[in-house]
């Protein structure tokens, strides 16, 4: 009977774990696995490598299951506060099963987890279900490929092979498009299209690839063949591959809601103010706002303006998209609405993960809400100018190719210019990433093979559509390196797009301001207003 009652009881604790806590799909759990929502059990634990594939590609994201406690749900909760938060390490492992995480990884399909052919299994079944793998999935691959000890190629003797193909839009050859075809730790081979519209890359090493293409006014493309699958282009030692016919397609803005205040239901949710200590008594009133958008709700708009404002002042915009959270870096939002300016602030949220143009569009919907007086009637009509850094610097980018005749110009702190170049440098080991984007380059997906996510992460390849730019770089800055900055500068005065450098020597990847302000901070600080003021003015 004692027995009976046991089994019974843990019959019924089991159930009420199953039962407890919200959904919990893509959050991975201690070994950087995700949790399956799926109610059906079979579902949540496939049974063979195809079936496997397809739950990762196109339904939860690596087929994992769900936490077993709430203790589980919390530290899943620690890891999703943003985007690419560092997975529990593998010495953490058994005090997550000790905190109810129910960790089973070796469990999904395990003869293949010590099989070489396993990334090249996955990567067959993807392209069979016709669809590219998850940000997750590109993760799951990539630590397999490093337990493996198959993420590096090696060094091959074999002479390299060129591609050769040509790019068109409506069937007519189109000039300047910029193609790429990267090798699998990022490193980019490039050419421009000529005036029949054709390219040849040579240089590759010899394997498979996905050649991409983009130009200034049309979207990233790749070849794609039956059912929209991505082709690949073997290249061979010595010889020039024939790369089938890259097909570009305009632009097009994406509509926003109309009204937009109402069809995102923009609310207010704090009304404050604050002081910093730089620029000497700068002070702001500042307002919170939320608004939903493309299924979710973005909560870090926030409006600094000037405090002591009379009724009828104006006051020209600045938009600033920061790379992590917007509320973490309030001194330097203070300090610039403190010099005459309605600052308009925004920070990615985590629903987004890597999809840049979902952030981009997420940006937006904040500066169209600004330029609408939705936000403040101190806002002035006319051009505004643009900051960002690091991560957000391309969401900039992907934002001004709407927004271009809206914008006077724009500031890239420390900014990302180069996915792929920044994908060699993470690859070769040169990178001091923080905890939180441990993982960002890896969920791209291999380059060779998905080049599209970082062309749409590189402004380089479309410097001449930029508008007057400000880049601003430190030599001592090892999350992106000051090579991002150099490339995107001579990319622009290639394309006769004006530009301002103050390159510096520093230990800040950031615009430091506060308790930790530098010399470098403040001269930087100081730069930008007179660059934001002069851009304004001429236009």
């Amino acid at each position: 009977m004692r027995r009976t009652a046991r089994r019974t009881d843990a019959r019924a604790a089991t159930a009420v774990r199953r039962s407890a806590g919200p959904s919990l799909a893509g959050m991975p759990n201690s070994r950087g696995w995700p949790v399956s929502r799926s109610p059906s059990r079979s579902l949540s634990r496939p049974q063979a490598p195809a079936a496997a594939a397809m739950w990762m590609c196109c339904r939860c994201p690596m087929g994992c299951w769900r936490p077993g406690s709430k203790a589980g749900l919390t530290a899943h909760s620690r890891w999703w506060r943003t985007p690419w938060r560092r997975p529990i390490s593998s010495a953490s492992w058994p005090r997550a099963v000790k905190q109810g995480c129910i960790v089973r990884p070796r469990r999904l399909f395990p003869p293949l987890l010590r099989s070489p052919v396993l990334p090249a299994a996955l990567l067959m079944l993807f392209l069979a279900a016709g669809c590219a793998p998850s940000p997750e999935a590109n993760v799951l691959g990539y630590l397999l490929a490093e337990r493996l000890g198959t993420l590096s190629p090696g060094a091959t003797t074999a002479p390299p092979g060129s591609m050769a193909g040509v790019v068109q839009h409506g069937g007519a050859p189109l000039a300047g498009a910029t193609v790429v075809v990267a090798e699998r730790n990022g490193t980019p081979h490039t050419a421009v299209s000529d005036a029949a519209g054709r390219y040849r890359i040579d240089g590759i090493p010899p394997g498979q690839y996905v050649p991409a293409a983009v130009a200034p006014g049309y979207e990233e493309t790749v070849p794609r063949g039956w059912f929209g699958i991505p082709q690949l282009v073997t290249i061979t030692s010595t010889g020039v591959s024939a790369a089938p016919p890259l097909e570009l397609e305009p632009h097009i803005a994406q509509p926003l809601p109309e009204p937009l205040a109402a069809g995102v239901a923009l609310s207010v949710t704090a009304v404050y103010s604050a002081a910093t200590n730089f620029p000497p008594g700068a002070q702001a009133d500042i307002t919170a706002f939320q608004f939903t958008y493309n299924g979710a709700t973005v909560d870090s708009l926030r409006l600094y303006l000037p405090r002591g404002l009379p009724p009828d002042a104006r006051l020209p915009l600045l938009l600033m998209v920061y790379p992590t959270t917007a509320d973490n870096w309030w001194p330097v939002s203070v300090g610039f609405a403190s010099q005459g300016y309605a600052l308009v602030a925004l920070s990615p949220i985590a629903a987004r993960g890597v999809d840049i143009d979902g952030h981009a569009q997420d940006a937006r919907v904040a500066f169209h809400l600004a330029q609408s007086g939705s936000l403040s009637p101190h806002i002035a009509p006319g051009k505004a100018v643009a900051l960002g850094g690091s991560f957000s610097s391309p969401i900039l980018h992907r934002l001004l190719r709407d927004e271009r005749d809206r914008i006077a110009g724009w500031v890239t702190v420390g900014g990302i210019s180069n996915a792929f170049a920044g994908a060699a440098d993470y690859y070769a080991g040169l990178l001091e990433m923080p905890p939180a984007y441990e993982y960002a380059v890896p969920a791209l997906g291999p380059p060779n093979l998905y080049p599209l996510a970082l062309l749409r992460y590189s402004p380089v390849y479309t410097a001449a559509s930029l508008p007057p730019t400000m880049i601003i770089h430190t030599a001592a800055d090892r999350i992106a390196r000051i090579e991002q900055a150099y490339q995107l500068e001579t990319a622009l005065r290639a394309a006769g797009v004006p530009v301002e450098v103050f390159y510096y020597q520093d230990v800040s990847h950031y615009l430091q301001i506060g308790d930790d302000l530098t010399e470098a901070g403040a001269e930087m600080f100081y730069r930008i207003l007179d660059f934001a003021r002069r851009v304004q003015a001429a236009e």
